[in-house]
Protein backbone atom coordinates (compact mmCIF):
# COMPACT_ATOMS: atom_id res chain seq x y z
CA UNK A 1 0.00 0.00 0.00
CA UNK A 2 1.24 3.50 -0.82
CA UNK A 3 2.27 5.87 1.98
CA UNK A 4 -0.65 7.86 3.41
CA UNK A 5 0.61 11.41 3.12
CA UNK A 6 -1.25 14.57 4.11
CA UNK A 7 -0.26 18.12 3.16
CA UNK A 8 1.73 19.52 6.08
CA UNK A 9 -0.63 22.46 6.90
CA UNK A 10 -3.60 20.10 7.09
CA UNK A 11 -1.68 17.54 9.15
CA UNK A 12 -0.79 20.24 11.71
CA UNK A 13 -4.44 21.28 11.98
CA UNK A 14 -5.57 17.67 12.49
CA UNK A 15 -2.94 16.95 15.14
CA UNK A 16 -3.88 20.14 16.99
CA UNK A 17 -7.56 19.15 17.14
CA UNK A 18 -8.56 17.77 20.56
CA UNK A 19 -11.92 16.40 19.45
CA UNK A 20 -10.91 13.99 16.69
CA UNK A 21 -12.91 10.72 16.64
CA UNK A 22 -11.43 8.06 18.92
CA UNK A 23 -11.97 4.40 19.69
CA UNK A 24 -13.59 3.56 23.08
CA UNK A 25 -11.27 2.00 25.66
CA UNK A 26 -13.08 -1.36 25.71
CA UNK A 27 -12.77 -1.78 21.95
CA UNK A 28 -9.12 -0.69 22.06
CA UNK A 29 -8.49 -3.45 24.58
CA UNK A 30 -10.29 -5.99 22.36
CA UNK A 31 -8.19 -4.81 19.43
CA UNK A 32 -5.06 -5.22 21.49
CA UNK A 33 -5.75 -8.75 22.69
CA UNK A 34 -6.85 -9.82 19.21
CA UNK A 35 -3.31 -9.14 18.00
CA UNK A 36 -2.42 -12.39 19.76
CA UNK A 37 -3.15 -15.35 17.46
CA UNK A 38 -3.83 -17.51 20.55
CA UNK A 39 -6.47 -15.21 22.02
CA UNK A 40 -9.47 -17.15 23.33
CA UNK A 41 -13.17 -16.50 22.99
CA UNK A 42 -13.34 -16.27 26.77
CA UNK A 43 -10.78 -13.46 26.87
CA UNK A 44 -12.67 -11.44 24.23
CA UNK A 45 -15.99 -12.01 26.02
CA UNK A 46 -14.56 -10.98 29.38
CA UNK A 47 -13.40 -7.60 28.03
CA UNK A 48 -16.66 -6.93 26.18
CA UNK A 49 -18.71 -7.65 29.31
CA UNK A 50 -17.41 -4.40 30.80
CA UNK A 51 -19.62 -2.55 28.29
CA UNK A 52 -23.22 -3.76 28.86
CA UNK A 53 -24.65 -1.80 25.91
CA UNK A 54 -22.05 -3.22 23.54
CA UNK A 55 -22.60 -6.74 24.92
CA UNK A 56 -26.33 -6.38 24.34
CA UNK A 57 -25.79 -5.38 20.72
CA UNK A 58 -23.55 -8.37 20.05
CA UNK A 59 -26.09 -10.74 21.64
CA UNK A 60 -28.83 -9.22 19.50
CA UNK A 61 -26.87 -9.75 16.28
CA UNK A 62 -26.01 -13.33 17.22
CA UNK A 63 -29.75 -14.01 17.63
CA UNK A 64 -30.66 -12.36 14.31
CA UNK A 65 -31.98 -14.40 11.34
CA UNK A 66 -28.71 -13.66 9.52
CA UNK A 67 -26.89 -16.27 11.63
CA UNK A 68 -29.81 -18.72 11.80
CA UNK A 69 -29.26 -20.09 15.33
CA UNK A 70 -31.81 -22.70 16.46
CA UNK A 71 -31.96 -21.74 20.13
CA UNK A 72 -31.70 -18.33 21.74
CA UNK A 73 -28.18 -17.12 22.48
CA UNK A 74 -28.10 -15.93 26.09
CA UNK A 75 -24.38 -15.66 26.91
CA UNK A 76 -21.80 -13.35 25.42
CA UNK A 77 -19.30 -16.19 25.12
CA UNK A 78 -21.68 -18.22 22.97
CA UNK A 79 -22.44 -15.11 20.89
CA UNK A 80 -18.71 -14.63 20.21
CA UNK A 81 -18.44 -18.33 19.34
CA UNK A 82 -21.25 -18.00 16.76
CA UNK A 83 -19.98 -14.75 15.27
CA UNK A 84 -16.27 -15.54 15.39
CA UNK A 85 -13.60 -13.32 16.92
CA UNK A 86 -12.96 -11.23 13.76
CA UNK A 87 -16.65 -10.61 13.18
CA UNK A 88 -17.16 -9.73 16.86
CA UNK A 89 -14.29 -7.25 16.67
CA UNK A 90 -15.75 -5.66 13.53
CA UNK A 91 -19.21 -5.42 15.09
CA UNK A 92 -17.82 -4.03 18.36
CA UNK A 93 -15.96 -1.33 16.44
CA UNK A 94 -19.05 -0.54 14.36
CA UNK A 95 -21.41 -0.24 17.32
CA UNK A 96 -19.05 1.67 19.59
CA UNK A 97 -17.92 4.11 16.88
CA UNK A 98 -21.46 4.94 15.83
CA UNK A 99 -22.51 5.34 19.46
CA UNK A 100 -19.53 7.54 20.26
CA UNK A 101 -19.45 9.61 17.10
CA UNK A 102 -23.15 10.36 16.69
CA UNK A 103 -22.91 12.99 19.40
CA UNK A 104 -21.07 15.49 17.20
CA UNK A 105 -23.08 18.50 16.08
CA UNK A 106 -20.63 20.75 14.27
CA UNK A 107 -22.21 23.67 12.48
CA UNK A 108 -22.75 23.14 8.76
CA UNK A 109 -22.21 19.37 8.96
CA UNK A 110 -25.29 17.19 8.44
CA UNK A 111 -24.68 14.26 10.80
CA UNK A 112 -27.91 12.53 9.85
CA UNK A 113 -26.94 12.54 6.15
CA UNK A 114 -23.43 11.36 7.07
CA UNK A 115 -24.59 8.35 9.10
CA UNK A 116 -27.29 7.56 6.57
CA UNK A 117 -24.61 7.23 3.92
CA UNK A 118 -22.28 5.29 6.24
CA UNK A 119 -24.83 2.65 7.22
CA UNK A 120 -25.95 2.10 3.61
CA UNK A 121 -22.33 1.81 2.53
CA UNK A 122 -21.70 -0.72 5.32
CA UNK A 123 -24.69 -2.85 4.33
CA UNK A 124 -23.76 -2.64 0.64
CA UNK A 125 -20.14 -3.61 1.35
CA UNK A 126 -21.28 -6.78 3.10
CA UNK A 127 -23.74 -7.71 0.32
CA UNK A 128 -21.17 -7.09 -2.42
CA UNK A 129 -18.67 -9.17 -0.47
CA UNK A 130 -21.14 -12.06 -0.35
CA UNK A 131 -21.71 -11.74 -4.09
CA UNK A 132 -17.93 -11.65 -4.72
CA UNK A 133 -17.40 -14.74 -2.50
CA UNK A 134 -15.11 -12.98 -0.04
CA UNK A 135 -14.71 -14.57 3.39
CA UNK A 136 -14.64 -11.40 5.53
CA UNK A 137 -18.20 -10.03 5.26
CA UNK A 138 -18.18 -8.41 8.72
CA UNK A 139 -14.85 -6.72 8.08
CA UNK A 140 -16.36 -5.37 4.86
CA UNK A 141 -19.30 -4.05 6.88
CA UNK A 142 -16.86 -2.18 9.12
CA UNK A 143 -14.83 -0.95 6.14
CA UNK A 144 -17.97 0.43 4.51
CA UNK A 145 -18.97 2.11 7.75
CA UNK A 146 -15.55 3.77 8.11
CA UNK A 147 -14.77 4.74 4.52
CA UNK A 148 -16.09 8.30 4.96
CA UNK A 149 -14.82 8.89 8.51
CA UNK A 150 -12.45 11.47 7.08
CA UNK A 151 -15.47 13.74 6.71
CA UNK A 152 -15.99 13.65 10.48
CA UNK A 153 -12.29 14.39 11.02
CA UNK A 154 -12.41 17.45 8.76
CA UNK A 155 -15.64 18.69 10.30
CA UNK A 156 -14.01 18.58 13.77
CA UNK A 157 -10.63 20.03 12.81
CA UNK A 158 -11.76 22.81 10.44
CA UNK A 159 -15.54 23.13 11.05
CA UNK A 160 -16.20 26.52 9.46
CA UNK A 161 -14.27 25.93 6.24
CA UNK A 162 -15.46 22.34 5.84
CA UNK A 163 -19.05 23.22 6.70
CA UNK A 164 -19.06 25.68 3.81
CA UNK A 165 -17.77 23.02 1.38
CA UNK A 166 -20.37 20.50 2.57
CA UNK A 167 -23.09 23.09 2.06
CA UNK A 168 -21.90 23.93 -1.47
CA UNK A 169 -21.62 20.33 -2.70
CA UNK A 170 -25.20 19.32 -1.77
CA UNK A 171 -24.56 15.61 -1.06
CA UNK A 172 -22.63 15.18 -4.33
CA UNK A 173 -19.67 13.04 -3.22
CA UNK A 174 -17.72 13.43 -6.46
CA UNK A 175 -17.92 17.22 -6.28
CA UNK A 176 -17.11 17.08 -2.56
CA UNK A 177 -13.86 15.19 -3.18
CA UNK A 178 -12.87 17.65 -5.93
CA UNK A 179 -13.45 20.69 -3.69
CA UNK A 180 -11.61 19.06 -0.77
CA UNK A 181 -8.53 18.47 -2.91
CA UNK A 182 -8.65 22.01 -4.23
CA UNK A 183 -9.00 23.51 -0.75
CA UNK A 184 -6.87 21.17 1.38
CA UNK A 185 -4.62 19.28 -1.05
CA UNK A 186 -6.31 15.91 -0.43
CA UNK A 187 -9.80 14.49 -0.02
CA UNK A 188 -11.59 12.99 2.97
CA UNK A 189 -10.71 9.44 1.79
CA UNK A 190 -7.02 10.15 2.39
CA UNK A 191 -7.79 11.83 5.72
CA UNK A 192 -9.87 8.82 6.78
CA UNK A 193 -7.08 6.38 5.89
CA UNK A 194 -4.67 8.54 7.90
CA UNK A 195 -6.92 8.31 10.95
CA UNK A 196 -7.39 4.54 10.64
CA UNK A 197 -3.60 4.20 10.51
CA UNK A 198 -3.32 6.27 13.71
CA UNK A 199 -5.80 3.89 15.31
CA UNK A 200 -3.61 0.99 14.19
CA UNK A 201 -6.53 -0.67 12.42
CA UNK A 202 -5.85 -3.47 9.88
CA UNK A 203 -4.23 -2.53 6.59
CA UNK A 204 -7.22 -3.64 4.48
CA UNK A 205 -9.44 -1.10 6.30
CA UNK A 206 -6.91 1.67 5.64
CA UNK A 207 -6.65 0.77 1.95
CA UNK A 208 -10.44 0.54 1.56
CA UNK A 209 -10.84 4.06 2.94
CA UNK A 210 -7.99 5.43 0.83
CA UNK A 211 -9.36 3.92 -2.40
CA UNK A 212 -13.06 4.50 -1.72
CA UNK A 213 -13.27 7.13 -4.47
CA UNK A 214 -11.11 5.18 -6.93
CA UNK A 215 -8.40 7.78 -7.29
CA UNK A 216 -5.72 7.32 -4.62
CA UNK A 217 -4.84 3.84 -5.86
CA UNK A 218 -5.15 2.50 -9.41
CA UNK A 219 -8.31 0.37 -9.63
CA UNK A 220 -6.53 -2.41 -11.49
CA UNK A 221 -4.17 -2.81 -8.51
CA UNK A 222 -6.90 -2.99 -5.84
CA UNK A 223 -7.75 -6.19 -3.96
CA UNK A 224 -11.36 -7.36 -4.17
CA UNK A 225 -11.92 -6.17 -0.58
CA UNK A 226 -11.25 -2.55 -1.57
CA UNK A 227 -13.27 -2.86 -4.78
CA UNK A 228 -16.29 -4.04 -2.77
CA UNK A 229 -16.06 -0.96 -0.53
CA UNK A 230 -15.51 1.36 -3.50
CA UNK A 231 -18.64 0.03 -5.21
CA UNK A 232 -20.56 0.36 -1.92
CA UNK A 233 -19.70 4.07 -2.00
CA UNK A 234 -21.50 4.36 -5.35
CA UNK A 235 -24.46 2.28 -4.18
CA UNK A 236 -24.87 4.46 -1.08
CA UNK A 237 -25.34 7.40 -3.45
CA UNK A 238 -28.43 5.69 -4.90
CA UNK A 239 -30.17 6.28 -1.56
CA UNK A 240 -28.57 9.60 -0.64
CA UNK A 241 -28.00 11.60 -3.84
CA UNK A 242 -30.95 13.76 -4.98
CA UNK A 243 -30.86 12.40 -8.55
CA UNK A 244 -31.53 8.68 -8.03
CA UNK A 245 -31.40 7.87 -11.74
CA UNK A 246 -28.01 9.54 -12.21
CA UNK A 247 -26.64 7.79 -9.11
CA UNK A 248 -28.01 4.40 -10.20
CA UNK A 249 -26.46 4.79 -13.64
CA UNK A 250 -23.05 5.64 -12.15
CA UNK A 251 -23.23 2.73 -9.68
CA UNK A 252 -24.26 0.23 -12.35
CA UNK A 253 -21.43 1.34 -14.64
CA UNK A 254 -18.89 1.11 -11.80
CA UNK A 255 -20.17 -2.37 -10.85
CA UNK A 256 -19.56 -3.60 -14.38
CA UNK A 257 -16.20 -1.84 -14.64
CA UNK A 258 -14.50 -3.06 -11.45
CA UNK A 259 -16.29 -6.36 -10.63
CA UNK A 260 -17.89 -7.36 -13.97
CA UNK A 261 -21.37 -7.29 -12.42
CA UNK A 262 -24.20 -7.43 -14.97
CA UNK A 263 -27.27 -5.19 -14.81
CA UNK A 264 -29.39 -8.11 -13.55
CA UNK A 265 -26.86 -8.97 -10.84
CA UNK A 266 -26.61 -5.31 -9.89
CA UNK A 267 -30.37 -5.11 -9.37
CA UNK A 268 -30.19 -8.23 -7.18
CA UNK A 269 -27.49 -6.54 -5.08
CA UNK A 270 -29.65 -3.43 -4.67
CA UNK A 271 -32.58 -5.59 -3.56
CA UNK A 272 -30.41 -7.46 -1.03
CA UNK A 273 -29.10 -4.18 0.39
CA UNK A 274 -32.66 -2.89 0.75
CA UNK A 275 -33.69 -6.07 2.58
CA UNK A 276 -30.98 -5.90 5.24
CA UNK A 277 -31.07 -2.12 5.78
CA UNK A 278 -33.95 -2.16 8.31
CA UNK A 279 -32.15 -4.68 10.54
CA UNK A 280 -28.77 -2.94 10.18
CA UNK A 281 -30.15 0.49 10.98
CA UNK A 282 -32.05 -0.88 13.96
CA UNK A 283 -28.93 -2.55 15.36
CA UNK A 284 -26.90 0.64 14.94
CA UNK A 285 -29.81 2.82 16.11
CA UNK A 286 -29.64 5.00 13.01
CA UNK A 287 -32.90 6.26 11.54
CA UNK A 288 -32.80 6.47 7.74
CA UNK A 289 -36.50 7.05 7.18
CA UNK A 290 -38.04 3.62 7.60
CA UNK A 291 -39.03 0.98 5.06
CA UNK A 292 -41.20 3.48 3.16
CA UNK A 293 -38.08 5.50 2.31
CA UNK A 294 -36.16 2.37 1.29
CA UNK A 295 -39.02 1.16 -0.92
CA UNK A 296 -39.40 4.56 -2.59
CA UNK A 297 -35.73 4.77 -3.52
CA UNK A 298 -35.72 1.15 -4.70
CA UNK A 299 -38.67 1.90 -6.99
CA UNK A 300 -36.75 4.84 -8.46
CA UNK A 301 -33.60 2.73 -8.83
CA UNK A 302 -35.51 -0.09 -10.56
CA UNK A 303 -37.06 2.48 -12.89
CA UNK A 304 -33.59 3.79 -13.69
CA UNK A 305 -32.35 0.26 -14.41
CA UNK A 306 -35.32 -0.39 -16.72
CA UNK A 307 -34.55 2.83 -18.61
CA UNK A 308 -30.87 1.88 -18.85
CA UNK A 309 -31.75 -1.61 -20.08
CA UNK A 310 -34.09 -0.24 -22.74
CA UNK A 311 -31.51 2.32 -23.82
CA UNK A 312 -28.83 -0.37 -24.05
CA UNK A 313 -31.17 -2.57 -26.09
CA UNK A 314 -31.95 0.31 -28.43
CA UNK A 315 -28.25 1.07 -28.81
CA UNK A 316 -27.54 -2.57 -29.69
CA UNK A 317 -30.36 -2.57 -32.22
CA UNK A 318 -29.08 0.68 -33.69
CA UNK A 319 -25.54 -0.69 -33.97
CA UNK A 320 -26.83 -3.88 -35.59
CA UNK A 321 -28.99 -1.83 -37.95
CA UNK A 322 -26.10 0.43 -38.92
CA UNK A 323 -23.99 -2.64 -39.70
CA UNK A 324 -26.64 -3.69 -42.20
CA UNK A 325 -27.11 -0.29 -43.84
CA UNK A 326 -25.39 1.31 -46.78
CA UNK A 327 -23.93 4.55 -45.48
CA UNK A 328 -24.88 6.65 -48.52
CA UNK A 329 -28.39 5.43 -49.40
CA UNK A 330 -29.53 3.93 -46.05
CA UNK A 331 -30.65 0.83 -47.94
CA UNK A 332 -29.45 -2.61 -46.90
CA UNK A 333 -25.78 -3.13 -47.76
CA UNK A 334 -24.05 -5.89 -49.73
CA UNK A 335 -23.01 -7.76 -46.56
CA UNK A 336 -26.60 -7.96 -45.34
CA UNK A 337 -27.81 -8.97 -48.80
CA UNK A 338 -25.29 -11.83 -48.86
CA UNK A 339 -26.62 -12.93 -45.46
CA UNK A 340 -30.35 -12.69 -46.09
CA UNK A 341 -30.55 -13.92 -49.72
CA UNK A 342 -29.67 -17.58 -48.95
CA UNK A 343 -32.07 -17.57 -45.98
CA UNK A 344 -35.00 -16.34 -48.05
CA UNK A 345 -34.16 -18.68 -50.90
CA UNK A 346 -34.12 -21.74 -48.60
CA UNK A 347 -37.38 -20.65 -46.96
CA UNK A 348 -39.06 -20.30 -50.39
CA UNK A 349 -37.80 -23.71 -51.51
CA UNK A 350 -38.90 -25.46 -48.30
CA UNK A 351 -42.35 -23.86 -48.39
CA UNK A 352 -42.74 -24.25 -52.18
CA UNK A 353 -43.32 -20.52 -52.56
CA UNK A 354 -42.15 -18.31 -55.45
CA UNK A 355 -39.24 -15.96 -54.79
CA UNK A 356 -38.09 -13.20 -57.14
CA UNK A 357 -34.90 -11.15 -57.42
CA UNK A 358 -34.67 -7.81 -59.24
CA UNK A 359 -31.24 -6.60 -60.36
CA UNK A 360 -31.26 -2.85 -61.15
CA UNK A 361 -28.69 -0.54 -62.73
CA UNK A 362 -28.82 3.21 -63.34
CA UNK A 363 -28.45 3.89 -67.07
CA UNK A 364 -25.36 5.85 -68.17
CA UNK A 365 -24.37 6.58 -64.57
CA UNK A 366 -20.73 7.11 -65.57
CA UNK A 367 -21.68 10.12 -67.66
CA UNK A 368 -23.56 11.58 -64.68
CA UNK A 369 -20.43 11.23 -62.57
CA UNK A 370 -18.24 12.67 -65.31
CA UNK A 371 -20.54 15.67 -65.80
CA UNK A 372 -21.52 16.50 -62.25
CA UNK A 373 -18.75 14.90 -60.20
CA UNK A 374 -18.98 12.24 -57.54
CA UNK A 375 -21.04 14.48 -55.28
CA UNK A 376 -23.64 14.84 -58.04
CA UNK A 377 -23.49 11.08 -58.62
CA UNK A 378 -24.10 10.47 -54.92
CA UNK A 379 -27.17 12.71 -55.07
CA UNK A 380 -28.62 10.59 -57.89
CA UNK A 381 -27.85 7.32 -56.08
CA UNK A 382 -29.67 8.61 -53.01
CA UNK A 383 -32.59 9.85 -55.10
CA UNK A 384 -33.02 6.53 -56.93
CA UNK A 385 -32.75 4.64 -53.63
CA UNK A 386 -35.66 6.67 -52.23
CA UNK A 387 -37.81 5.76 -55.27
CA UNK A 388 -36.97 2.04 -54.94
CA UNK A 389 -37.90 2.04 -51.27
CA UNK A 390 -41.14 3.94 -51.88
CA UNK A 391 -42.30 1.43 -54.50
CA UNK A 392 -41.70 -1.72 -52.45
CA UNK A 393 -43.37 -3.40 -49.49
CA UNK A 394 -42.07 -2.88 -45.97
CA UNK A 395 -40.80 -6.47 -45.73
CA UNK A 396 -39.10 -6.48 -49.16
CA UNK A 397 -35.30 -6.28 -48.97
CA UNK A 398 -33.95 -3.34 -50.99
CA UNK A 399 -30.15 -3.31 -51.09
CA UNK A 400 -27.35 -1.40 -52.72
CA UNK A 401 -25.28 -4.08 -54.46
CA UNK A 402 -22.38 -1.79 -55.25
CA UNK A 403 -21.65 1.30 -57.38
CA UNK A 404 -24.89 2.17 -59.18
CA UNK A 405 -26.42 -1.32 -58.89
CA UNK A 406 -29.28 -2.33 -56.61
CA UNK A 407 -30.98 -5.62 -55.75
CA UNK A 408 -34.53 -6.18 -54.51
CA UNK A 409 -35.65 -9.47 -52.91
CA UNK A 410 -39.37 -10.22 -53.28
CA UNK A 411 -40.54 -13.06 -51.03
CA UNK A 412 -43.65 -14.99 -52.08
CA UNK A 413 -43.72 -13.14 -55.43
CA UNK A 414 -44.05 -14.84 -58.80
CA UNK A 415 -42.70 -13.73 -62.18
CA UNK A 416 -45.85 -11.89 -63.27
CA UNK A 417 -46.05 -9.81 -60.07
CA UNK A 418 -42.32 -9.12 -60.10
CA UNK A 419 -42.46 -7.90 -63.72
CA UNK A 420 -45.38 -5.63 -62.83
CA UNK A 421 -43.43 -4.14 -59.90
CA UNK A 422 -40.30 -3.77 -62.07
CA UNK A 423 -42.19 -1.71 -64.66
CA UNK A 424 -43.79 0.39 -61.92
CA UNK A 425 -40.35 1.11 -60.44
CA UNK A 426 -38.98 1.89 -63.92
CA UNK A 427 -41.75 4.43 -64.55
CA UNK A 428 -41.44 5.94 -61.05
CA UNK A 429 -37.72 6.55 -61.58
CA UNK A 430 -38.40 8.17 -64.97
CA UNK A 431 -40.94 10.69 -63.61
CA UNK A 432 -39.18 11.43 -60.32
CA UNK A 433 -37.46 14.88 -60.12
CA UNK A 434 -33.83 13.86 -59.54
CA UNK A 435 -31.89 16.85 -58.22
CA UNK A 436 -28.12 17.18 -58.57
CA UNK A 437 -28.24 20.20 -56.29
CA UNK A 438 -30.86 22.74 -55.22
CA UNK A 439 -31.40 23.99 -58.78
CA UNK A 440 -30.14 21.29 -61.18
CA UNK A 441 -32.62 18.56 -62.14
CA UNK A 442 -31.81 15.73 -64.56
CA UNK A 443 -33.68 12.82 -66.13
CA UNK A 444 -32.71 9.34 -64.92
CA UNK A 445 -33.67 5.89 -66.23
CA UNK A 446 -32.90 2.38 -65.02
CA UNK A 447 -32.56 -1.11 -66.48
CA UNK A 448 -34.00 -4.07 -64.58
CA UNK A 449 -33.28 -7.80 -64.69
CA UNK A 450 -35.80 -10.12 -63.07
CA UNK A 451 -35.43 -13.83 -62.15
CA UNK A 452 -37.95 -15.95 -60.23
CA UNK A 453 -37.58 -19.20 -58.34
CA UNK A 454 -40.73 -21.28 -58.82
CA UNK A 455 -41.91 -24.76 -59.72
CA UNK A 456 -41.37 -23.83 -63.38
CA UNK A 457 -37.90 -22.34 -62.75
CA UNK A 458 -36.34 -24.43 -59.93
CA UNK A 459 -32.98 -22.71 -59.49
CA UNK A 460 -30.63 -24.85 -57.41
CA UNK A 461 -29.21 -22.10 -55.19
CA UNK A 462 -29.50 -18.45 -54.22
CA UNK A 463 -26.30 -17.69 -56.14
CA UNK A 464 -27.74 -19.25 -59.28
CA UNK A 465 -30.90 -17.15 -58.90
CA UNK A 466 -29.11 -13.80 -58.47
CA UNK A 467 -26.71 -14.61 -61.31
CA UNK A 468 -29.75 -15.21 -63.52
CA UNK A 469 -31.16 -11.80 -62.55
CA UNK A 470 -27.75 -10.25 -63.31
CA UNK A 471 -27.75 -11.81 -66.78
CA UNK A 472 -31.26 -10.45 -67.37
CA UNK A 473 -30.01 -6.98 -66.38
CA UNK A 474 -27.18 -7.33 -68.89
CA UNK A 475 -29.75 -8.24 -71.51
CA UNK A 476 -31.82 -5.15 -70.68
CA UNK A 477 -28.79 -2.87 -71.01
CA UNK A 478 -27.50 -4.42 -74.25
CA UNK A 479 -30.90 -4.26 -75.92
CA UNK A 480 -31.54 -0.55 -75.44
CA UNK A 481 -31.53 0.29 -71.67
CA UNK A 482 -34.49 1.76 -69.78
CA UNK A 483 -36.26 -1.58 -69.94
CA UNK A 484 -37.17 -4.68 -67.93
CA UNK A 485 -36.10 -8.19 -68.94
CA UNK A 486 -37.21 -11.38 -67.17
CA UNK A 487 -35.42 -14.72 -67.21
CA UNK A 488 -38.06 -16.28 -69.48
CA UNK A 489 -37.95 -13.30 -71.86
CA UNK A 490 -34.18 -13.52 -72.07
CA UNK A 491 -34.27 -17.25 -72.82
CA UNK A 492 -36.95 -16.75 -75.47
CA UNK A 493 -34.56 -14.37 -77.26
CA UNK A 494 -31.82 -17.05 -77.15
CA UNK A 495 -29.36 -14.88 -75.25
CA UNK A 496 -26.86 -17.35 -73.88
CA UNK A 497 -24.87 -17.18 -70.67
CA UNK A 498 -21.71 -16.72 -72.72
CA UNK A 499 -23.19 -13.72 -74.47
CA UNK A 500 -24.09 -12.15 -71.13
CA UNK A 501 -20.78 -12.76 -69.41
Amino acid sequence: MQEISLPEPLKLQLKACRTLPSIPAVVLEVLDICQDEDVSIGQVSKVLMRDPALSGKILKVANSPYYGVRSQVTTLERAVTILGINATLSLALSFSLVRGLQNGRRSGFNHHAFWLRCVISAAASRIIGIWANTANHDELFLAGLLQDIGMLVLSEAIPDSYGEIISLTQENHTLLAEMEKKEYGCDHATVGAWLLKRWNLPLNLQMAALASHGEAVGEEELPVFSKCVMLANYIAAVWTQPDTIEATTAAKDKAEEILQISTEQFEDILNDVAQILPEVTENLEINIGGEEFIDRVMDEARGALVELSLHAHQMIQEIELQAKRDELTSLANRAYLNEILPQQFIAAREMSRPFSVLFIDIDRFKSINDTYGHQGGDSILTSVARVLRSCTREFDVVARYGGDEFVILLANTGEKASLHLSRRIQEAVMVHPHMIDEVTKIAVTISVGCATFSADQPFLSANELIEAADRCLYSAKTTGRNRVVSFNQMNSRNISSADCA
